[in-house]
């Protein structure tokens, strides 16, 4: 039985992740109305970054995370202008087009830099839980967390708008 909740742990943390992920690509396509292939590229572009700085530089796990969310940021904002912006009144296949060779950019770019070999992050969050004879790393149990939390809030974000809009007394306008 415990096999079956350390499993289960696992899955929960697997989920949480994909999740994460989901959401970002959801977002995006929300906005630019195409699906971006080169999100998931994105997310190992600042994982390899917040690697770098920490090994290489020596920062702080936060101060290196932070770091690589503004080295993505401004990425995806240069891929936008150079990319995606030029593509906005192509036809639906060029921007998909696009987005696949940006991955492949992306993902080459990080190869040649960093190389293919696996490497691992320092963490903080070493600590370990253990339940009723399931373990559970804290880092895995604040990845359940949060994905939890921010699965709540945008459905709070995105539908306490639309409930407004559908109640005359209800709404602030």
């Amino acid at each position: 039985m415990e096999l079956f909740f350390q499993q289960v742990l696992n899955g929960l943390t697997l989920g949480g992740i994909y999740s994460l992920v989901a959401l970002g690509l959801t977002l995006v396509y929300g906005i630019l109305h195409v699906p971006n292939f080169a999100h998931g590229a994105f997310y190992m572009v600042g994982a390899f970054v917040s690697f770098h700085l920490m090994v290489a530089w020596g920062l702080n796990y936060w101060v290196a995370m932070a770091g690589a969310a503004l080295c993505v940021a401004a990425l995806a904002t240069l891929a936008e202008r150079l990319v995606f912006h030029p593509l906005r009144n192509a036809s639906g296949l060029h921007p998909m087009i696009a987005a696949i060779g940006l991955l492949l950019f992306l993902e080459a770019g990080a190869q040649a830099i960093w190389g293919a070999d696996f490497h691992r992050m320092p963490t903080p969050y070493g600590g370990m839980v253990e339940v009723a004879g399931v373990t559970a790393p804290v880092q895995r149990l604040l990845i359940i967390g949060a994905a939890f939390a921010l699965m709540l809030a945008l459905h709070r974000t995105a539908t306490v708008p639309r409930w407004w809009a559908s109640t005359p007394t209800a709404s602030p306008c």
